[in-house]
């Protein structure tokens, strides 16, 4: 279970299939369709996507900061037929923006759930403001893939940093081993993770380049998500990530599939930035 909260009288309620949590400065919402109801992958990721910027443009809450995709049987089907491929195809057809040098989404994660499930779920974070979107100098920024990823790239950005109360936020999104546009480490859990972090550390060293006066820190404040394919594996990365990520972070381990079928594990998060490091 996760539990956001929000100072302020809180407003419930839904509007078309989307659900939502209003604060005076941030929104919650999530959209679940039924892919039995809703019928292919690609319709459905393009009606969530409808719904969820139909719903932005009447809200007092405009922007969304971070972005999560709960997608079913996310590596199944072959080519430009696997259910990620086709689920960014849907998005990319609800956004149709021409990304140019900007990242037309905030930060986010997709993530596989099991098979079975019958719902695409979507969950977002909205502010009245926009956040500063950071990408890893490390990476390829993720929507300008090559074709080889699919017929759409996927469109999100590596990070948003959002002012919340007079401080900064940094909401990390799904990080894997991939450097470029390439999984690094392929079949090697120990060492994806060590990339994760690295990703994860350099995507930081940027947004404080971009902010200049302040610093994401990886400290008892913040808390990192490590998602894991295979639960056999949850042992050694736990191991590693004790190892070689502060101790005084939180983390949460939750088994799910990642988007790539040679990554075995991913990890987002939510630090906070401090001033003047």
């Amino acid at each position: 279970m996760e539990v956001w909260q929000c100072a302020g009288p809180i407003k419930t309620g839904s509007w078309d299939l989307l659900r939502f949590a209003q604060g005076e400065q941030l929104t919650m919402g999530h959209i679940a369709l039924d892919l039995r109801v809703e019928g292919d992958m690609r319709k459905t990721s393009r009606k969530a996507y409808d719904i969820l910027q139909s719903y932005l443009q009447q809200s007092p809450h405009q922007w969304p900061l971070k972005i999560w995709n709960y997608i079913p049987g996310i590596n199944q089907g072959t080519g430009d037929e696997e259910l990620y491929r086709q689920f960014c195809l849907g998005r990319a057809e609800a956004v149709l923006i021409d990304p140019g040098d900007r990242p037309p989404l905030p930060a986010a994660t997709a993530i596989g759930a099991p098979a079975g499930e019958p719902a695409l779920q979507v969950y977002f974070l909205a502010a009245a403001l926009p956040g500063l979107d950071v990408e890893n100098p490390r990476q390829v920024s993720a929507w300008r893939y090559p074709r080889q990823y699919g017929p759409k790239s996927p469109l999100f950005s590596r990070g948003t940093i959002f002012r919340l109360n007079g401080s900064h936020q940094f909401l990390i999104s799904g990080t894997a081993s991939v450097v470029g546009h390439q999984t690094h480490h392929e079949n090697q859990v120990a060492n994806q993770v060590s990339e994760s972090l690295r990703n994860i550390r350099s995507l930081l060293e940027e947004g404080h380049r971009l902010m200049r006066d302040s610093h994401a820190i990886l400290d008892s404040d913040g808390v990192l998500k490590v998602y894991v394919r295979n639960p056999g594996d949850l042992e050694l990365i736990q191991r590693t990530l004790d190892k070689e990520a502060p101790a005084e972070i939180q983390k949460i381990y939750l088994q799910g599939d990642i988007c790539r079928e040679n990554l075995l594990t991913e990890i987002d998060g939510i630090v906070n930035c401090r001033s003047g490091e």
